[in-house]
């Protein structure tokens, strides 16, 4: 049994998918309505006895439980299965050693927490100024604020005495080398624990106290020192500030809701914002936006409002390396293709933070603000020619030498022309003479390196799918056929993904069309992957490789549609039970000859029924029509 295996075989797909949908038992089944798109009727169906999943309606797709937390979680497939492997307890060999190592700086960080957060009430001067920033229990319990206290080793004292090394707890960011040995990191500070996206505490930010004189100690580490406000844990094998935003473990949810995540600078800003409603925001924690933050924030959202002060919102410098990051394309890991966020920024009046807006200014002036927020591009060419005199024809050159540099990098055709349109009426350029300039900078993205490379030859379910062993041995042999011919490249490019159900194998495909390459780090997938390459092919002709291709494909969708027959007729069997003869049919027959599907005013189980028979008359004309076409090539052969 292979690793990925023994995860699947350790998780009940039915406790992973309900986390996420309410799901209602249906005889052997449970049905919910789906995680993926919006309907009314439920036709999204879990089959624990198969431990897979499938959609009948607008995803029509479906597989095990690795693809589903991938898509929910818009993770790729090692993400999603080391957060499966995690939750069955089951030790990756990619991962190794080092992940017990990791592991341990992890639960070092979480008895901080709670050490900090019981030593709370015992500081006049944290609770004094929690108190002067509005906060509530409730959010001070939620975020886990906690305080650290004045000495120089209470934390070091509490936690080896509870078993953790010296060692571990420098490298975990906890203490600090000095000459006289480790000591506290963090004293006598307000204490923030940060979490990553998955609610695991990685690290901590300090806010000082007043204090009406610093207390005496060994020295060694000057940031730590009670004249810096703010003191982060530095960087570790947990925490890196670079691709963490405060409060997203909490944002998420908010976030994959209205498809917007507000960034602000401070932590009280997030809480602050929280606890006013505002649950989608989160903080960069004084850093700009970098690649690794958005490609985090993608996975949740579409959009992100960058709320800055007026001094930040009027650098230009800081908004283009904004725009680098807004502009990379990274892949959707649901839709498969390469996508942009939508940066936007907001520039917050002059002297007002987000905590004060939030608080001061009526409940409507930061949801009013959010929504004012402008393209990076637009605020860029707002700044910059606000600067300027363009009447000057050297400030007009110089607000083309610092809007195009952003222009170049929108990969969306319609916007670069409007923002060439609007530049050349600011500038007084013609905009061929601006297309020109756009040329002279040569910049290729990844997926045109991803296509030079594979020119140049390199590496570059309403139901669950009864996969017998043919069936995944034909995926297998499929997808050595496509590593092993290239004359079948152009073919399989233009297969479906959901075609190989079995994640690994999904995986692997989709690696090989995009010319990604599997590494020998990666050892769950570099071991099918092997097996893959290394299957001896009895084929010597490329138009003996061909047939085999076509065949191998027509069996694969061929045994996914007779699946999807076998198990609509189950869900439609078990849906009638308890509705009145021929009332289903009749109201099938309404919708289908008023080219809808849209439910009627009968009862939950007759309107549900109905659908299903729908849905079960297509998937039996899908079957009937495949064997059709199979007979007639069998013919023609």
């Amino acid at each position: 049994m292979t690793a990925v295996e023994e995860v699947k075989a350790r998780i009940d797909i039915v406790e992973v998918v309900g986390a996420y949908v309410r799901l209602q038992k249906a005889g052997r089944y449970f049905k919910a309505n789906c995680p993926f798109h919006n309907e009314k009727t439920p036709s999204f169906y879990v089959y624990p006895d198969r431990q897979n999943w499938h959609c009948f309606g607008a995803c029509s797709t479906g597989g095990d439980v690795i693809s589903f937390v991938s898509k929910k979680e818009n993770l790729d497939f090692t993400g999603a299965l080391r957060l499966m492997a995690e939750r069955a307890g089951v030790e990756l060999q990619s991962d190794g050693p080092r992940r017990q190592e990791i592991k341990g700086l992890q639960d070092a960080n979480e008895a901080a927490a709670l050490f900090y957060h019981g030593l709370l009430p015992n500081s006049p001067a944290a609770r004094a100024y929690i108190n002067q920033r509005g906060l509530d229990q409730k959010n001070v319990s939620d975020f886990q604020l906690g305080y650290a206290p004045p000495g120089w080793n209470t934390l070091r004292d509490h936690l080896t005495s509870r078993g953790y090394s010296e060692s571990q707890l420098v490298e975990a960011g906890l203490l600090v080398e000095g000459d006289r040995g480790p000591y506290d990191r963090f004293r006598d500070r307000l204490i923030f624990p940060i979490r990553d996206d998955r609610g695991r505490i990685v690290g901590f930010g300090g806010r000082v106290l007043p204090r009406p004189e610093p207390p005496e100690g060994p020295g060694g580490d000057g940031e730590s020192q009670p004249g810096a406000k703010y003191v982060n844990t530095p960087q570790t094998s947990v925490f890196d500030k670079g691709s963490l935003l405060y409060g997203l473990d909490r944002a998420r949810d908010a976030i994959r809701g209205t498809g917007t995540a507000v960034i602000v600078e401070g932590y009280m800003d997030v809480i602050a914002a929280h606890q006013f409603g505002h649950r989608n925001v989160v903080a960069s924690m004084g850093t700009a936006l970098t690649e690794r933050q958005a490609a985090l924030l993608q996975r949740f959202a579409e959009r992100v409002v960058l709320a800055m002060d007026a001094d930040e919102a009027g650098s230009a410098a800081n908004l283009r390396a904004i725009q680098v990051v807004a502009a990379a394309e990274r892949p959707s890991k649901v839709a498969g293709r390469a996508r942009n966020l939508d940066v936007r920024v907001v520039a917050l009046p002059r002297g007002k933070d987000p905590d004060e807006l939030i608080r001061s200014s009526g409940e409507d002036a930061w949801p009013n603000a959010v929504d004012s927020a402008r393209p990076v591009v637009d605020h860029l060419i707002a700044v910059v020619s606000a600067g300027l005199d363009l009447v000057q024809p050297r400030d007009r050159s110089q607000l083309v030498a610092e809007v195009m540099p952003a222009i170049a990098d929108v990969t969306d055709p319609v916007l670069r022309a409007h923002y060439l349109q609007r530049l050349s009426r600011l500038a007084r350029v013609s905009e061929d003479e601006l297309r020109r300039e756009l040329r002279r900078r040569p910049r290729q993205r990844a997926g045109d390196a991803a296509a030079a490379r594979a020119e140049d030859g390199a590496p570059s379910a309403a139901t669950p799918l009864r996969l017998k062993a043919g069936s995944a041995a034909r995926e297998a042999y499929l997808l050595s056929l496509l590593h092993r011919v290239p004359a079948l490249a152009e073919q399989g490019r233009a297969l479906e993904e959901e075609l190989f159900y079995i994640s690994e194998n999904r995986e692997l495909f989709r690696r090989w069309r995009l010319s990604e390459p599997v590494t020998e780090d990666e050892s769950e997938l570099w071991e099918l992957y092997q097996i893959v390459i290394g299957s001896n092919l009895p084929i010597t002709e490329t138009n003996e490789a061909e047939t085999a291709f076509l065949d191998c494909v027509h069996r694969l969708q061929h045994a996914k549609i007779r699946a999807v027959k076998e198990a609509s007729a189950l869900a439609l069997a078990e849906g009638e039970a308890g509705v009145r003869p021929g009332q289903v049919a009749s109201i099938a027959r309404a919708r289908m000859g008023a080219g809808s599907a849209e439910e009627t005013q009968e009862d939950d189980a007759t309107a549900i029924a109905a659908s299903q028979l729908l849905q079960d008359m297509e998937a039996g004309l899908r079957f009937h029509r495949r064997l059709i076409e199979g007979s007639r090539s069998d013919q023609q052969g």
